[in-house]
């Protein structure tokens, strides 16, 4: 009879389990079933084994819906608070950069609170937050070297499949172009220019400097030629999509982070690097060439209309100086409004006097001082030291984190969710490097 019940008992939940799938499937569409299923698969991984979830994220969130993106890395959050209640996992450990982290989410908190736009403050206040969220989860669950490759080969990979969709988009004419992506006076040969999953060809170039220099990276460590011949290949077919998006900005950060790559691993290169750059003018098609030119010409309809733009929002700055008009491209957008109706903009086209607009000089200051500290804290824990893989992998990722620095002169970084997200996983890789590092 015992033995009856029993087997009653492990023969309930199968049956119980093929009925809800079964109802499932004759009230959904095979596709949404299909997604269902493949959601439900995922989260029993997810609670098996946390690091599948975060190699999950990182592998496609360039290709998913945002709020998709966002509910997925709550979903990870959850998991892992689930993790330290319920399975006593080690609790959150005490990394030496989270009291710059906490000052940057308290004040942008704050600064959302009191916006004049709550509402549109908060759509980029969850943004932000849910990626540092994130980045916890990931800098507490990979704890080793070989976890850790995993994440940036996936990284990479990942990049580079949205890479061949934006070659595959620019040789088959697929690219919708935009009048005000270019000024046909000054570039009048630029007839497209890539921009892959993204919306705008900027956005997309944003998104490949910073992956690059990784990409780069571990082709440098690389020791076996099968795995040189990979990342050879997948840096390659970045830089073509970075080149084909034809983003003067994206170009120049680019630039300037193989310039701090070469700084922190081989100097010598230096020497080389500026003739070598160049002399490689002289081969570049007419095309590309006039539109490296165009970067210095004032008349260009781009560059004028990004310096009437900072013309005004240095005057919204002067009127809100202190705290800003709220934290977020909405109250920006707002505000400007107030200023001039013949620009609408979403944003100021530069990160960083976007950022004194948002949240005023404190801000600005609290934000310059997390960069500051999470370079330097970088350089001392993790260039300066003896551990090579560590060296040159960190050097990539700091290389790339400079480069879309950079390209923040002449574009806001920080108002795409999938460029938050990107810029994060970075700051994110870099503390768990020194995780691993620090680690006995």
């Amino acid at each position: 009879m015992v033995v009856e019940n029993l087997r009653r008992k492990e023969l309930f939940f199968p049956i119980m389990l093929g009925v809800a799938f079964s109802l499932l499937y004759y009230n959904m569409t095979l596709s949404y079933f299909s997604i269902v299923l493949l959601g439900l698969l995922g989260a029993v991984l997810i609670l098996y084994d946390i690091k599948i979830g975060i190699y999950m994220e990182i592998l496609a969130y360039p290709f998913l819906p945002d709020i998709v993106n966002l509910l997925f890395m709550i979903l990870l959050v959850g998991v892992y608070i689930f993790n330290i209640v319920f399975k006593k996992v080690k609790p959150l450990n005490k990394h030496s950069m989270i009291m710059p982290i906490i000052l940057y989410i308290v004040f942008i908190t704050i600064n959302t609170v009191t916006s004049s736009d709550i509402v549109g403050s908060f759509r980029d206040l969850a943004i932000h937050l849910t990626s540092i969220g994130f980045i916890i989860v990931m800098v507490n669950s990979i704890d080793n070297k070989r976890d850790f490759n995993i994440l940036i080969v996936l990284l990479v990979l990942s990049a580079t499949v949205v890479a061949a969709y934006g070659l595959y988009q620019f040789a088959t004419g697929g690219v919708e172009m935009e009048a005000k992506w270019v000024d046909k006076a000054t570039n009048p040969d630029v007839q497209a220019r890539a921009y892959s999953v993204f919306s705008n060809p900027n956005i997309f170039a944003e998104y490949l400097i910073m992956i690059i220099p990784i990409s780069v990276s571990l082709f440098w460590f690389s020791k076996k030629m099968h795995k040189k011949a990979l990342f050879l290949a997948t840096s390659m077919a970045l830089a073509l999509a970075l080149l084909l998006s034809m983003s003067r900005g994206g170009w120049i950060g680019f630039a300037f982070s193989a310039f701090v790559f070469m700084l922190f691993v081989e100097k010598r290169l230096l020497l080389l690097a500026i003739p070598l750059g160049l002399g490689g003018l002289f081969f570049l098609p007419d095309t590309i060439l006039n539109r490296i030119l165009s970067i210095a010409n004032f008349a260009d309809s781009s560059n004028d209309y990004r310096i009437r733009m900072w013309k005004i929002t240095l005057e919204l700055i002067r009127d809100n100086w202190l705290v800003g008009v709220g934290f977020g491209h909405l109250p920006f957008k707002a505000a400007f409004g107030k200023y001039t109706r013949t620009m609408p903009t979403y944003h100021a086209h530069n990160t960083y006097l976007e950022t004194m607009a948002e949240m005023g000089v404190i801000g600005f200051i609290v934000f310059i001082s997390f960069l500051f500290v999470l370079f330097k804290y970088s350089i001392k824990k993790l260039i300066k030291g003896n551990d090579k893989y560590i060296k040159i992998v960190s050097s990539g990722i700091l290389s790339g984190l400079a480069a879309v620095l950079v390209h923040g002169l002449v574009e806001n970084i920080l108002y795409i969710p999938r460029i938050i997200t990107t810029f994060w996983i970075l700051v994110g890789l870099l503390l768990t490097l020194v995780q691993i590092k620090e680690k006995p």
